[in-house]
């Protein structure tokens, strides 16, 4: 057996290089190639809010049905619904009774705050008569007064929305009543480089109600 000059054997020191190689290689991969390529912060702040709005709707109590799409190339929506599910749990009268996830065929306009369509938010209303809030993740309907004479039910309406801009008219219709939406307002309220999640969120998002719709921009309609 060769010993080298400090006495220890090669084989034993070929084991120990080794087992360093595979630690550093593990340590890059679950740090640099692993690591997911969105703010996870901000995602989770989101799922958080739009939960603590549902409550909020609710008084704490009740049935709900959250919208979404396939998690695949979406990442960020299942870290979202992951803080949903887990910050609904801290109110056990609410009950999430089901998740939707739309059938996308791979079509770019669906991701989370974007994608739902007006005919689709009037069937899952009208299937889920005992539910007292739909939560969308994938954005905001667009309703035409055919569409809301359809509804059989009004329930609580809280969505993730990327644009602000097709809001209002949903608040008018007394369709919608909260929305987590991309920052509109400026300046933000947290300036540099935010330190929690509630400062993420604070800083890229804002919640809107029926009180604050006179202050969303008018845009176009989707």
């Amino acid at each position: 057996m060769t010993i080298n000059p400090k006495g220890i054997p090669q084989w034993l020191t070929a084991m120990l290089c080794l087992t360093a190689t595979g630690g550093s290689a593990l340590w890059i991969y679950h740090t640099q190639l692993a690591a997911p390529k969105f703010n996870v912060a901000l995602h989770r702040a989101i799922g958080r809010t739009l939960a603590q709005e549902t409550a909020k709707l609710l008084n704490n109590t009740g049935k709900v049905v959250s919208v979404s799409i396939e998690w695949r190339g979406v990442p960020e929506l299942k870290v979202q619904l992951d803080e949903f599910e887990r910050t609904l749990k801290q109110f056990p009268k609410i009950v999430l009774d089901k998740n939707y996830k739309l059938e996308i065929d791979d079509k770019p306009k669906y991701s989370f705050g974007t994608g739902l369509s007006g005919r689709r938010f009037v069937r899952i209303v009208n299937k889920n008569l005992g539910a007292d809030a739909i939560v969308s993740f994938v954005g905001a309907p667009t309703l035409g007064e055919e569409d809301v004479a359809q509804l059989k039910k009004s329930p609580k309406v809280i969505v993730e929305a990327r644009s602000a801009d097709k809001l209002r008219k949903l608040f008018d219709q007394h369709i919608l009543q909260s929305a987590v939406v991309s920052r509109f307002q400026f300046p933000s309220p947290v300036q540099g480089t935010p330190r929690t999640q509630q400062e993420w969120f604070d800083q890229r998002f804002q919640v809107v109600t029926a009180n604050e719709a006179s202050e969303l921009p008018a845009g176009k309609e989707e």
